[in-house]
């Protein structure tokens, strides 16, 4: 008798054993059915309003970005997700930032020891003027100019145009289009980029400014101006107040287009004709030509001031389930922002809508809120709370996550991840030439946390098992995507983070990132991923932990 209870008592043990894993497969399968209800029009729905013409571009500060974040408020709302910002949903932060009035340009002529003023410029709303500041300017800057060529050294080509001692402290006049292939010649190196000759002169050589000369005609010129005029006075160089100990931001030398009668004047030409033979000429000396003084002189000063600008985070909270875990939080996050108005472009388009650049991953998180939500809502709930985090000013510098993560509302030890999504609703040229757009880039994962990244991988296969690309997931690889968007700054922290990433295309930062051009399909996979992702991290019994040596030695190397 004793010894048939003893088999009774086993037999119900092993059971109940079977029953309890059973029970935890059958509620997470439950789980990841809720993902279903992320679907193509779902993120569409989301995106045409957030990427609409009627929100400006959404840069922070805005009233197109306070219109974004109010579209996510009510979003939230609508689904019963409570508000997690220190006012209500909102996230306040105040930043410094530049604004200009006018800029002012005194040029004048060398006539042995005489110096007369030949010309007199004032970029200001009112007003079109000869000089177009590209950007920098911060201070005011005076000097000799000195012609350049090209602006580029290239001397595995015999191309020096640069001379360190006689530019520094000049304005540098230069050629705008650098002739690296002529009549099927390689000239100067193709890799040597206008963004290169730009640091150049004015980091390493620290030229006061560089005088760029281009192939628009007058008329086209002073329609730029024109177009130019009404962006100055938009406030620029933004920077966290409470970090902000400098007198005066921004990059003090100005990289400044210059009308065809002004580089005609410098370069002591009849007229704005002589322009295109007298580069011709320049390419067929390129190799011997050297740097050398004009008889003229440039006073430029930037009028205005410092001001404040208000922008805002959004945080929506899902608490967990568990009576331990639920006191830690999974972080999902991607910033609202884009850059605003900027000069049209070829299709007279000026509004820059970042359908994909955020409004993807935008778009997502607000898919991903409503899937666990509904869950939630079903007795569904995760162990670990979920915070959804919509940062701004991430195209000023990361500055919203940077506030963030140095205000946070749930303490960064009590953060076991984030999942960053940012950029994930199209193909970059190189998978598209392939034929191969169901991928995405995993950056982060294993180069900080082998845990972690098994943790996606296992999501992957349990959801849509796209391609894992891994190419740019390298501390060492020279675009640093790694550290490039909001996850860095819980990864400066030693917070394990996912970046979610598609890549950069043609239209990135242009007014061309459009609606029509995202890929609903693969960004519903992808916010399925992510989803599946959150599961597997907030129901995880352990939190995954920072074991990659170079990633902490280089956090531990990075400013804080």
């Amino acid at each position: 008798m004793k010894k048939l209870s003893i088999i009774l008592f086993l037999s119900v043990f092993v059971f109940s054993c079977l029953s309890t894993e059973q029970l935890q497969e059958k509620r997470y399968q439950e789980l990841l059915s809720y993902s279903e209800t992320i679907t193509p029009e779902l993120l569409r729905n989301h995106l045409e309003i957030i990427a609409h013409d009627s929100l400006d571009g959404r840069e922070a500060g805005t009233v197109g970005e306070r219109k974004t974040a109010q579209y996510l408020i009510d979003h939230y709302e609508k689904l019963g997700i409570s508000p997690k910002g220190t006012e209500g949903y909102l996230q306040p932060f105040i930043m410094n930032a530049e604004r200009v009035d006018s800029l002012v340009y005194r040029t004048y002529n060398y006539d042995n020891d005489d110096m007369t003023e030949i010309n007199y410029s004032s970029e200001s709303k009112t007003g079109i003027s000869d000089f177009i500041r590209l950007f920098g300017g911060s201070e005011p800057q005076s000097g000799d100019v000195i012609f350049g060529g090209f602006g580029v050294d290239d001397p595995s080509r015999d191309v020096e145009h640069l001379d360190d001692v006689a530019m520094k402290d000049k304005w540098v006049l230069i050629f705008d289009d650098i002739p690296h292939v002529v009549d099927g010649d390689t000239l100067i190196n193709p890799a040597i980029s206008n963004n290169q000759r730009a640091a150049n002169l004015l980091s390493r050589i620290q030229a006061k400014g560089v005088l760029v000369i281009s192939d628009l005609s007058s008329d086209e010129f002073e329609t730029m101006s024109s177009e130019n005029s009404e962006m100055l006075e938009q406030p620029e160089n933004m920077r966290l107040q409470y970090m902000d100990d400098s007198d005066q931001g921004g990059f003090p030398r100005a990289y400044t287009l210059i009308s065809p009668e002004m580089a005609a004047t410098f370069l002591d030409l009849n007229s704005t004709n002589d322009l295109q033979q007298y580069r011709e000429e320049l390419i067929s000396n390129i190799t011997t030509f050297e740097p050398h003084l004009t008889n003229h002189f440039v006073d430029y000063t930037p009028y205005g001031g410092t001001v404040e600008i208000e922008s805002n985070n959004v945080l929506a909270f899902i608490e967990g389930n568990d009576p331990e875990l639920k006191d830690e939080v999974v972080v999902l996050m991607g910033h609202y922002d884009h850059i605003g108005i900027t000069e049209p472009d070829e299709t007279g388009d000026s509004i820059n809508n970042g359908a994909d650049d955020n409004g993807s991953g935008t778009s997502a998180l607000l898919s991903i809120a409503e899937s666990l939500q509904k869950a939630a809502d079903n007795g569904r709930k995760l162990n670990r709370s979920v915070l959804f985090l919509h940062v701004s000013a991430e195209e000023k510098g990361l500055l919203g996550s940077r506030y963030y993560s140095d205000h946070p509302v749930i303490p960064i030890d009590q953060t076991v991840t984030a999942f960053n999504t940012d950029m994930v609703g199209r193909s970059d040229p190189q998978n598209l030439e392939n034929g191969d757009t169901d991928y995405v880039y995993l950056i982060g994962g294993e180069i900080i946390s082998s845990e972690l990244d098994s943790l996606v991988q296992s999501a992957n296969k349990q959801s849509v098992n796209m391609r894992l690309d891994r190419h740019y997931n390298d501390l060492t690889d020279s675009n640093q995507f790694y550290r490039r968007s909001d996850h860095w700054n819980f990864g400066r922290l030693d917070v394990p983070f996912v970046f979610f990433f598609t890549g950069v295309h043609d239209d990135y930062h242009a007014p061309g990132d459009e609606v029509d051009k995202i890929d609903f399909e693969k960004l519903s996979r992808i916010s399925r991923l992510i989803y599946t992702s959150t599961i597997q991290v907030a129901n995880y019994d352990w939190r995954p932990e920072v074991d990659n040596e170079e990633f902490i030695r280089i956090t531990r190397d990075q400013p804080r």
